[in-house]
């Protein structure tokens, strides 16, 4: 048996491991992260200047092609290189960190205050690492669609039971249920996306509001919340790889929910008003 004072003592060297791995891992993470947005916005400027340097009889198609083909895919190549260091590099600390404070949390029960707040913040810390990582596989995971029917409150309640959401954020589900065509997982990711997106625009204190309808051969969802709306500068880009206002952001979750929209076959769109809220139209195929 440990005496009290050993007990204690492991308990802090522990915490202090799971602190040390944390701070490493988020400065890995800012770093990576950091490099990638600088590969990709050399990438673009280098293929303009390669562009502005073509004789004036190429020019033309030079702007054409270039764009498009080679700065989508040298982005894209970017993008997907940081994914695989982000996997590699942090999911092995990060596993360490969750597994050392639940084994802190087991042994000491009754924990005073100041070190119950603080395996609070590692725990929201590993976890906010957790959603960074998921939104760059989100972004560059290609998979082929499996379609079908889904009923569109079966797939927000799945959505709702497996976020974390504050306890002063209130979800508001459809009134009527529709059913949405579609690859299920691919498209919890995008109400995730919207949901989270949503909750964290009012500080973790508003409402999201969900509105599903049909009309003629599309199924239309309305993702509503009472935040701090978008400016119209911003609004402009939201939907930009890379593109984010949040500290720590990857810009990458708008990103994979235009994507995998348009890989259904639909469209999404968003209005906003600054201080008033935001609104976030889903209009997909029925069939």
């Amino acid at each position: 048996m440990h005496s009290r004072s050993e007990r204690d003592r492991i308990l802090k060297n522990a915490q202090e491991d799971a602190e040390r791995l944390l701070r490493h891992a988020q400065e890995d993470a800012q770093r990576i992260l950091k490099n990638a947005q600088e590969d990709a916005e050399r990438l673009l400027r280098h293929a303009q200047e390669d562009a502005q340097r073509l004789d004036s009889d190429h020019q033309e198609i030079a702007e054409k092609f270039i764009p498009s083909n080679v700065i989508k895919k040298d982005k894209m190549h970017t993008i997907g290189e940081m994914s695989s260091r982000l996997a590699h590099d942090l999911q092995n600390p990060l596993t360490i960190i969750k597994n050392t404070i639940e084994l802190l949390n087991l042994k000491n029960p009754s924990q005073d205050k100041a070190t119950r707040e603080s395996y609070d913040r590692i725990s929201r810390s590993a976890t906010k690492m957790s959603e960074q990582i998921r939104d760059v596989l989100d972004f560059v995971r290609t998979s082929n669609l499996i379609m079908e029917k889904t009923s569109i409150l079966d797939l927000l309640k799945n959505i709702t039971k497996d976020l974390a959401i504050p306890k002063h954020s209130k979800i508001i589900l459809p009134d009527k249920d529709v059913d949405i065509y579609g690859d299920a997982k691919q498209l919890e990711t995008v109400f995730s996306n919207l949901i989270l997106n949503a909750i964290q625009a009012k500080d973790n204190e508003g409402k999201v509001m969900i509105q599903a309808s049909e009309i003629d051969d599309y199924t239309i969802i309305d993702v509503i919340d009472n935040g701090r709306g978008i400016t119209k500068e911003n609004l402009l880009r939201i939907f930009e790889p890379l593109f984010t206002t949040k500290p720590g952001g990857t810009g990458l979750g708008l990103a994979s929910v235009k994507t995998i929209v348009e890989n259904h076959g639909g469209t999404i769109e968003c209005s906003s008003i600054v201080n008033k809220g935001t609104v976030f139209t889903i209009r997909l195929p029925k069939y």
